[in-house]
């Protein structure tokens, strides 16, 4: 066991018991790799903040960041693209600089052992069946369709950011890769709770593909939805033969019937698979519905809805705001996050173990830009995950200088609050920003399968 570390907290409110167990940020370290002493003082960081919980978001279309020994060139081929795209939306264009990076098990290991020590465990995510574009380029056999096809579409993880439509097959063969790939997780990290990705998974690929049909019917799958539910069943249920629970994003609910089962293991499962097991952890990014189907199915659920908890969006409409993308969120807006209001049905309210903030990548490329991004957003945030929200405005502002000046005393390079220092604008880099009534349209529409369900 770690030696405990005697952690100093920031100048924030940290009265009483915390009102969330899981107090946690995800960290996609996929899009862009920062390495082992980035996060290391980022632990630190978190520490300080009362924080709990790390989600790592290891793998990605854009890049796989996890030494697999049994399967040598994810990391290999996996951890490196020739260049990324550069800003966001149809303006956006690429940099031409190579990226690359992995960890190896002895790293992750000392990330472990290393926030253990802090009070702080680290959830690993591996995202599967969707994203699968780094998996590809180093196997292109675990594709949908010829190898050599397969091969072609995916010399590389993918320069873009984005939905891709790569995923992965169903056959038994992958199923085994996957396996294997999550029991060398679970032999680096000793999290009870392992995340397994399920979101974002575009299934035309399975839909035109002749041998994926023969297995949906092989199988009693009726639908590519429920073939996603079935393929994350097997998973959660190797997982909890190993010990573990699951966690995934709330698309992990679609097709699979509205039930909660014991999981399953490969070979021979049918339908009745298809249902995730009932310990399993419903991360709910996309606003509410998600949360409130999976308290009714009788799963705990990790709040972090994305107009609330997502510190790659920006922080201000100004014209200065560094690459603009989603919707506006402020210090004063993550303030108003109210993870479960009075009016929240009960079955939510009895089953809402926490709170997360998302941190993706895909623009924020240095430590410095990661600093901006999160800070001190993550002040409100914090106090939300140990209080209970939304914050008292002019308690929590009468705390900000004392904060500010602690950011500062850390080395943190945060977002000052009248707008960004000229070092931290990138003029000329383009975004694709939102407004909310538009993103809850959206965000409506994506749940829309989730909403039958209920």
């Amino acid at each position: 066991m770690p030696v405990p570390v005697a952690v100093a907290l920031a100048p924030l409110d940290f009265s009483g018991e915390p009102r969330f167990a899981w107090r946690g940020v995800m960290l996609d370290v996929a899009r862009h790799f920062r390495p082992l002493p980035d996060l290391l003082r980022f632990v630190d960081l978190l520490a300080a903040h009362g924080l709990n919980v790390l989600q790592l978001h290891l793998t990605d279309d854009q890049g796989w960041r996890f030494e697999v020994r049994a399967y040598p060139r994810l990391a290999e081929v996996g951890g490196r693209r020739s260049e990324s795209q550069l800003g966001h939306g149809p303006d956006s264009t690429l940099d031409g600089v190579p990226h690359e990076g992995s960890y190896t098990q002895h790293d992750l290991r000392e990330l472990v052992a290393y926030a253990a020590a802090r009070g702080i465990r680290v959830v690993p995510e591996v995202d599967v069946p969707g994203h699968a574009k780094a998996v590809l380029a180093a196997y292109p056999e675990f594709g949908v369709g010829d190898v050599e096809a397969v091969r072609a579409r995916n010399l590389e993880p993918w320069t873009r950011y984005g939905i891709n439509d790569e995923v992965l097959n169903v056959e038994e063969s992958t199923l085994a890769f996957v396996f294997e790939v999550f029991d060398e997780l679970c032999d680096v990290f000793d999290s009870d709770v392992v995340g397994f990705g399920g979101d974002e998974v575009r299934k035309q690929r399975w839909a035109d593909d002749q041998r994926t049909q023969e297995l949906m019917a092989e199988r009693g799958v009726a639908t590519e939805e429920e073939l996603q539910a079935w393929f994350l069943a097997q998973v959660a249920g190797h997982l909890a033969a190993r010990g573990r629970r699951v966690i995934g994003w709330d698309e992990m609910l679609e097709g699979s019937g509205g039930g909660v089962g014991a999981g399953a293991g490969a070979g021979g499962a049918d339908a009745a698979a298809s249902v995730l097991p009932a310990d399993a952890v419903v991360a709910s990014w996309r606003g509410p519905v998600g949360a409130e189907l999976g308290a009714r199915l009788g799963h705990d659920v990790v709040l972090c809805p994305d107009l609330w908890t997502y510190f790659d969006y920006r922080q201000s409409d100004a014209a200065d705001e560094p690459i603009p993308v989603g919707t506006v969120l402020s210090l004063a807006d993550v303030a108003t996050f109210d993870p479960v209001p009075a009016d929240a049905p009960t079955t939510l309210r009895e089953r809402v173990v926490g709170v997360q903030a998302n941190v993706w990548t895909e623009h924020l490329d240095s430590r410095e830009r990661l600093d901006y991004a999160v800070f001190p957003r993550l002040g409100a945030f914090a106090e939300v995950a140990w209080n209970g929200g939304p914050l008292d405005r002019a308690s929590f502002e009468a705390r900000l200088p004392a904060y500010l000046a602690w950011l500062d005393e850390q080395g943190v390079d945060a977002r000052p609050l009248d707008g960004p220092r000229p070092d931290q604008q990138r003029p000329g880099v383009p975004g694709a920003p939102r407004d909310r009534a538009s993103r809850i349209a959206e965000l409506e529409e994506l749940t829309a399968t989730l909403r039958r369900s209920s």
